[in-house]
């Protein structure tokens, strides 16, 4: 398999509960975060979320928010290592991004395995351009 594509592993020996964000506080973490800066609206929970994990503590998606480890989320890792027979992770570390993020619809519990980057810049990007644009 090469390493650019753009892959998506159906798990379908693994299902999630619909309300894992609320069970895994996600939700009310959110909640609390858009209360802290003043945007007094509530948080819609999308139908999927991703979830990885950083130095063995869960991570959800987009909003790369710390969990706290609690069941059924510490089991995940052994449970993808045991159902992809060790091909697949979703563990990374202060080094090292992890390859692929779970991805759990919440209409059915299904879930996948997605190779996603996280596109970071090193340093401030302000400048670049700026004297084409006039």
């Amino acid at each position: 398999m090469d390493f650019k594509d753009n892959v998506l592993v159906p798990l379908p020996g693994l299902l999630l509960p619909p309300d894992l964000p609320w069970r895994m506080r996600f939700v009310e973490l959110v909640q609390e975060h858009l209360m802290r800066v003043h945007a007094y609206q509530d948080f819609e929970p999308p139908r999927f979320f991703g979830y990885y994990f950083k130095d063995g503590d869960p991570v959800a998606g987009a909003w790369t928010v710390l969990l706290d480890p609690l069941a059924p989320m510490t089991s995940l890792p052994d449970s993808l290592d045991m159902l992809t027979q060790g091909e697949f992770d979703v563990n990374s570390s202060q080094d090292q991004e992890s390859d692929f993020i779970l991805v759990h619809d919440r209409h059915d519990g299904a879930c996948w395995l997605w190779r996603y980057r996280f596109v970071m810049a090193q340093d401030p990007m302000l400048d670049v351009g700026m004297d084409d644009a006039a």
